[in-house]
This record gives structure tokens, C-alpha cells and sequence, in this order.
């Protein structure tokens, strides 16, 4: 029997549903920030020789001071700073954990960044006696009991209200404006990088270590919450092939389009792709000397015009005719929303 199917029901008679981990501590299965008690369980049976597991923080209301060193004065600074708690964990690498009881703390990796410890408030953490890539996790004070008294974290702004918790003094927090401005950014800006990331990626599982190592590098890293709905969106796309990053501009025409077009009258179709491929959000000339850059005949030109503004896919809003230099004007329409240049 695996340490996770072993510990499983100890930790659950103290309120903490875990989860199947791999040796890498990537989550073996999905949906783990949500696992509850009777799922817990279920899974124990299922992955019955896996010997590392781990738990949703937030979920099961434990606050995790991360110290990513093996140094125990660091460890005794952060005890002197938030608190002394009975239970701390060791990793197999040798760093530190120190346990609490959840008060609204997100997760903040490097919130002080001459500090190496991490408030693991939010997200998920592998539990001992776990047995990973670096070695065993193990309890080095205090026992499984102890989850039941556990202390809440001191010298944070741990407002259970507020979505994001931060080590800023409470008489100054950040302002919520620029705070949610800031991470709809790095949220945009993460989203692009693992959609490129997904490119070649054989699975999820790699996807999101990536992803999380590349977030680990902004001066203020995302949520992994956040970070985890990223790549289920990104792997999304990637596996249904709608993941176009890398494989430069695209036209896009909905399926009812090419069913209307494509074989009844592919000169128009070819034209309508022409158009969203050069003139997409703009309005443009459809004149004799547009037709010769085709290297079309004008009648030709004509013809395929009448049916896409017959189809109701573009639109006259210039009939010109007033002379040599007054070609008419013409514009996409928005009658299919779905059409669109990408």
C-alpha cells in the first residue's frame, strides 16, 4: 500500500481531503482544488501504490509558511514574525513548512523578496509522509492531531473579506483598482505565454509546470488558482487545435459560410477570404483596378460581389459613380458575428 491510500483516512478524520501526487508534485489528477471528503476516499482506492499526496489549502482551511531554504534560522525568523504553530513539516529537499489555520490568506510567493518564504494560503501543498523527487516528507513537530488546534497566522493583513490578502501594513494596503488592473495584465500576459508554451507539449501535466515556473518569474506572481484556470484554458484550445499562437495570421469563417458558399459558387468564397485577409474592420474600394490585381476579369469581380452583398456578407456605403476617381465602397458586415479575422 501506497503512502497516499495509507494516510488518506488519517488525514481525513482531521477534515483534510487529499489527493494523489506525483513524485515531480504535480497533481495526478484534475479538479484537485475542489476534492472533498467522499472524493478523497474514492481516490485512495483508485491510486492505491502512490506514495505522495497533497491538499487544497484554502479548501481545507490551512495557511502554509513555505521557507525554501533548509536554513532553520530562516525558519525561526518566520515563527518570530507570524507566530509559533505545533505542527512543521520538513521536504524532501530539506526546507521547511510551518502550518496554520486559514484566515483569508491567498497565495503570495516572495512576498518580501529578500526572504525566501512563501504564505501557501491558496493553491495546494504535498503533505507527508509523502515521497517525491528530492526525498520523504516528514513531521518534525507535532502530529496529525494537531490540525485541529492549529493557529492562525500573525503580521498579515489576513481580512477574510478580501480576496487577496498581502504582507502590506494594514494602514496602507494596495489600492484595489490598480490591484485588479495589474492582474488582468499579468493574467493576458501569462494566458499568451502558455498558449505558446502548449505548442508541442505532450500533456497538461507538463503544460502547467511550465507555466508555473515561467509565473514564478514576475515580480508578482498570479494566484496559482489563476495560473491553474490558464492552462485548462490554454490546453483547451491546444487540444481542440483552435491554438493558433506561433502559426501566424488566420481567417476564420464560420461552418455555415463554407456550407453556403464553398461549392455553390467557390469565386465568391474565394473573395469574401480576400477581403477579411486584407480589409477586415476597414472599408475598401472594389473598382476595375481592384479586379486586375486579382487578375480577375471585372464582370468576374462583379459577379462575386453581387452574391456576397446578396449573402448579406458585405455591404455598399459608397455607390460612388461620379467620375474616374469615384470607385464604390464597400465594408464587411457583422450579419454572422462569428466571422472574423484572427
Amino acid at each position: 500500500m501506497g503512502a497516499f491510500a495509507e494516510w488518506q483516512p488519517l488525514y481525513a478524520e482531521h477534515g483534510v481531503a487529499t489527493f494523489p501526487v506525483r513524485p515531480d508534485k504535480t497533481p495526478a489528477v484534475r479538479g484537485y482544488l475542489k476534492i472533498g471528503a467522499k472524493t478523497s476516499g474514492q481516490l485512495a482506492l483508485r491510486f492505491p501504490d502512490n506514495d505522495a499526496f497533497g491538499f487544497a489549502c484554502r479548501r481545507n482551511r490551512i495557511t502554509v509558511l513555505d521557507v525554501d531554504t533548509p536554513d532553520d534560522r530562516v525558519l525561526a525568523d518566520g515563527l518570530s514574525r507570524h507566530g509559533p504553530t505545533p505542527f512543521i513539516v520538513r521536504s524532501g529537499s530539506g526546507n521547511f513548512q510551518a502550518w496554520y489555520r486559514n484566515n483569508g490568506e491567498s497565495r503570495k510567493v516572495r512576498p518580501e523578496p529578500d526572504r525566501p518564504i512563501d504564505i501557501l494560503g491558496d493553491g495546494f501543498v504535498v503533505a507527508p509522509p509523502s515521497i517525491g523527487t528530492n526525498g520523504r516528507y516528514e513531521i518534525v513537530q507535532g502530529s496529525l492531531d494537531d490540525l485541529d488546534r492549529l493557529p492562525t497566522m500573525r503580521g498579515l493583513n489576513s481580512d477574510p473579506n478580501k480576496k487577496q490578502n498581502t504582507l502590506f501594513p494594514l494602514s496602507s494596503p494596495p489600492p484595489r483598482e490598480a490591484s485588479e488592473k495589474s492582474d488582468g495584465a499579468r493574467n493576458d500576459t501569462l494566458w499568451r505565454e502558455c498558449m505558446k508554451m502548449a505548442r508541442g507539449i505532450r500533456n497538461i501535466e507538463e503544460l502547467m509546470v511550465r507555466t508555473m515556473e515561467h509565473n514564478r518569474g514576475y515580480c508578482e506572481p498570479l494566484p496559482v488558482d489563476e495560473v491553474l484556470k490558464i492552462v485548462e484554458s490554454a490546453w483547451g484550445y491546444e487540444v481542440a487545435g483552435k491554438n493558433w499562437f506561433g502559426h501566424g495570421e488566420r481567417v476564420v469563417v464560420r461552418h455555415s459560410i463554407v456550407d453556403q458558399l464553398a461549392a455553390s459558387d467557390p469565386r465568391a468564397f474565394a473573395f469574401l477570404s480576400l477581403l477579411m485577409r486584407h480589409h477586415w474592420g476597414r472599408d475598401f474600394y472594389l473598382s476595375k483596378a481592384y479586379a486586375e490585381t486579382l487578375g480577375w476579369a471585372t464582370n468576374t469581380m462583379k459577379a462575386a460581389r453581387k452574391t456576397l452583398v446578396d449573402c448579406g456578407l458585405i455591404e455598399c456605403v459608397h455607390p460612388g459613380g461620379r467620375g474616374p476617381n469615384d470607385p464604390p465602397v464597400y465594408r464587411l458586415t457583422k450579419a454572422d458575428p462569428s466571422i472574423a479575422a484572427r
